[in-house]
C-alpha cells in the first residue's frame, strides 16, 4: 500500500521540509492490501508551510523547476474503511484500504512556479502522502503527519449534566487510532473514529460531588489509559486534560431513560408472489410495540401463517446459537387479496428479525423488525449507602457487537451484562454507593469480542462514541440516577 510503504521515507521528508511543527514517526499495525506496483517517484520536493497539522489548518505547498503553464492536480493519501461485520453479527474487527483525494487544481506560472493552498482534509490521524501530479505523473511530493485534536463542552454544570469530548484526526493504525477518558482517575470508556474518517464525539455526563474534576485524556489502543507515555512509542501524541467543574443544581428530571435510537438498517421486504406487497407500518421498537402488517396482492380469502425469526444459544456455553422460528398466529387475507392485521412483537433479543409470512411450507414474503433496547425498571431511585438496586432491560442484543451493556458509576468503571443467554431479558443487581447526594450509572455499548487473531483488552470496555462509530446498530446509552440519603447505612445482608 503506497501510504504505508512510504510512511518512514515521508517521515524523513516530512523533517526537511519549511514547516512549524517537525512530524515523528508513527507506530503502523493493521495493513491494507499493498498495490502491485510503487508508483514513480516524483522529481521534486513540495515545500509545505502550516501553523499546526491538525484538520482544518490552511497549508501553502510550493515547488520550483516545474513545466510552466501545466495544471497541478495535488492529491492526498489516505484509507478508506473501518470495522467490518459479517453475516449481520459476525465482527470481524477493522480493515482499510488505500485510496487518494484531490486537494485542487492549481497552474505553475511562467517561472515554472508552483503556489497552492490547501486545507487539511477531515481525515484518520497519521502521515499522509501529498503529491503534484501533471498529466497523471508525479512531478513533486511532501508529507504532512496529522495530529490529533480534542475540544470538551460544556466546562460546567450539575450532577448529570451531557458532555461531549469531539475528537478529529484519530488514526486508523493502531496506536493512533484509540484513546481513553479518566474523569478523577477512575477509567470512563474509549474513544474512537475507525470508521468515521477519525472525527467524532464520546458522550458522557458529569458526576458529583460539587467542585472541580480532572478529566484526562490519554492513549490506550487497547482501551486502557498508558499512564507512562512520556516513555512509550508514541509519545509524541497529544494527552490533553481539562476541567470540569460540578455546580450545585437539580438532579436530571429523568431517573431512568434511554437515548434516542438512531434508524436502523433493515433488509427489503422480500415478496415471492407477483404483483403482491407486504410493509410493517414500522420497522423498529421496542418488544411489546403495536404494528400493523399490510399487504395486498394475495390469494383471497385465505388463511396465511406468521412466523417470527430469531436466535437462541450462547456464545459462553460451548453449545453455541443458532436460527429459531416460532408461530407468530395466522392473518386472514379478504377478497379483495388485501391483509390488514395488527401485531405484538415479542418478547426477544433486540436486533433484527424476520416476520416470515407462509402458505403451508411455501414462504410468500417476509418483512423485517429491529428490537430496540427498552428500560423495564430501576428498582430505587434513593436510600441509604448499602441500597440493593435493581436494573432491569428488555431487548438487549446478541451480535457480537450488541449483545452487551457496559456499566459506570459516576463514570467509574463497574462492569458488563450480557443478553444473549437470556434471551434479551437482562437484570443487573448491586449496591448503592458514595457520598449523599446523585449519583449517575451509566450503561453504555460495548463490544462483546473482537477476531480470534486480535488481543481482546479492547473489547467489553464502555465505548463512548456509540452513536457515531459504534460498529453495526449503532445501539444507543442507557442513564439511570440514584441518590444517597443521609439516613443509616443498609446493612450488606439486607
Amino acid at each position: 500500500m503506497r501510504v504505508l510503504r512510504s510512511a518512514f521515507a515521508l517521515l524523513a521528508l516530512i523533517a526537511a521540509v519549511s514547516c512549524s511543527k517537525t512530524a515523528a514517526s508513527p507506530s503502523e499495525s493493521s495493513t491494507p492490501a499493498a498495490s502491485s506496483e510503487a508508483p514513480a517517484a516524483a522529481s521534486q520536493t513540495l515545500s509545505l508551510t502550516y501553523k499546526s497539522p491538525t484538520v482544518g489548518t490552511d497549508v501553502i505547498a510550493k515547488a520550483t523547476g516545474l513545466p510552466a503553464g501545466k495544471t497541478v492536480d495535488l492529491t492526498w493519501g489516505t484509507v478508506t474503511g473501518g470495522w467490518v461485520v459479517e453475516d449481520y453479527y459476525r465482527f470481524r474487527g477493522k480493515k482499510y484500504e488505500d485510496a487518494t483525494i484531490s486537494l485542487g487544481k492549481f497552474t505553475v506560472d511562467s517561472t515554472g512556479a508552483l503556489d497552492a493552498r490547501f486545507t487539511i482534509p477531515e481525515d484518520y490521524g497519521g502521515v499522509h502522502e501529498i503529491i503534484a501530479l501533471i498529466d497523471g505523473k508525479p512531478v513533486a511530493q511532501s508529507g504532512i503527519e496529522v495530529t490529533q485534536s480534542f475540544e470538551l463542552t460544556p466546562a460546567s454544570g450539575p450532577v448529570g449534566t451531557p458532555l461531549e469530548l469531539r475528537v478529529k484526526g484519530l488514526g486508523w493504525r493502531t496506536m493512533e487510532s484509540t484513546w481513553v477518558v479518566n474523569w478523577d482517575n477512575n477509567l470512563v470508556g474509549f474513544v474512537s473514529a475507525a470508521g468515521t474518517k477519525g472525527s467524532a464525539v464520546a458522550r458522557f455526563r458529569a458526576a458529583g460531588p460539587s467542585g472541580d474534576h480532572v478529566v484526562r485524556i490519554l492513549t490506550g489502543y487497547q482501551g486502557q489509559g498508558y499512564l507512562n507515555y512520556e516513555q512509550s512509542p508514541v509519545a509524541h501524541l497529544p494527552r490533553p486534560q481539562f476541567t470540569f467543574r460540578t455546580t450545585p443544581g437539580p438532579p436530571p428530571s429523568l431517573t431512568a431513560f434511554a437515548e434516542p435510537y438512531q434508524r436502523q438498517p433493515v433488509p427489503k421486504t422480500e415478496v415471492h408472489v407477483e404483483n403482491a406487497m407486504l410493509s410493517l407500518e414500522r420497522t423498529q421498537g421496542p418488544v411489546g410495540s403495536r404494528v400493523m402488517l399490510r399487504g395486498n396482492g394475495f390469494p383471497s380469502n385465505t388463511s396465511l401463517q406468521l412466523a417470527w425469526q430469531t436466535y437462541v444459544g450462547s456464545r459462553v456455553s460451548g453449545n453455541g446459537f443458532e436460527p429459531q422460528e416460532k408461530e407468530f398466529g395466522s392473518v386472514k387475507v379478504g377478497s379483495d387479496g388485501r391483509i390488514e392485521s395488527p401485531l405484538t412483537i415479542p418478547d426477544d433479543l433486540g436486533g433484527l428479525h424476520g416476520l416470515a409470512l407462509r402458505d403451508g411450507d411455501k414462504t410468500l414474503a417476509r418483512a423485517f423488525f429491529v428490537i430496540e433496547t427498552s428500560i423495564v425498571s430501576i428498582s430505587a431511585t434513593s436510600g441509604p449507602v448499602g441500597t440493593p438496586v435493581t436494573i432491569h432491560l428488555k431487548g438487549v442484543g446478541w451480535t457480537e457487537y450488541d449483545n452487551i451493556y457496559v456499566a459506570t458509576y459516576d463514570n467509574a468503571y463497574m462492569g458488563y451484562a450480557c443478553g444473549f443467554n437470556s434471551q434479551g431479558d437482562v437484570v443487573i443487581n448491586f449496591h448503592a454507593t458514595g457520598t449523599p447526594g446523585v449519583h449517575i450509572i451509566d450503561l453504555y455499548p460495548g463490544i462483546y469480542q473482537g477476531p480470534p487473531t486480535e488481543t481482546q483488552l479492547l473489547y467489553r470496555q464502555p465505548q463512548l462514541t456509540y452513536a457515531d462509530d459504534h460498529p453495526g446498530n449503532k445501539i444507543p446509552a442507557l442513564r439511570f440516577t440514584f441518590e444517597i440519603t443521609a439516613a443509616k447505612t443498609v446493612s450488606s445482608g439486607s
